[in-house]
């Protein structure tokens, strides 16, 4: 068995978590909560034991989400893309 990190966005999965600046990451408690006045996206890390063999480029989508559905850990990331005009971080 091997561990691998699936990461989903929208309605696309794929091994690299999508491409935000560092800057834009939320990460503690405080500007979580000012999230309703921002634009957010959220990606979803998905980790997940598979077999040896496992070849991400030969499972189908429908697989892949059925993979994530049993995961043993999932992570949300949130990324602010806007934040309305507002100075708040």
């Amino acid at each position: 068995m091997k561990t691998i990190r699936l990461y989903k966005f929208k309605d696309i999965i794929s091994k690299k978590i999508p491409l935000f600046s560092k800057e834009s990451s939320l990460n503690t408690l405080n500007e979580l909560i000012y999230t309703e006045l921002m634009d957010v996206e959220i990606v979803t890390e998905y980790i997940i034991n598979t077999s040896n063999d496992f070849i991400f480029e030969e499972v189908s989508k429908s697989e892949l989400l059925q993979l994530c559905s049993i995961a043993k850990e999932t992570i949300e990331h949130y990324f602010v893309t806007t934040n309305n005009d507002y100075d708040l971080i």
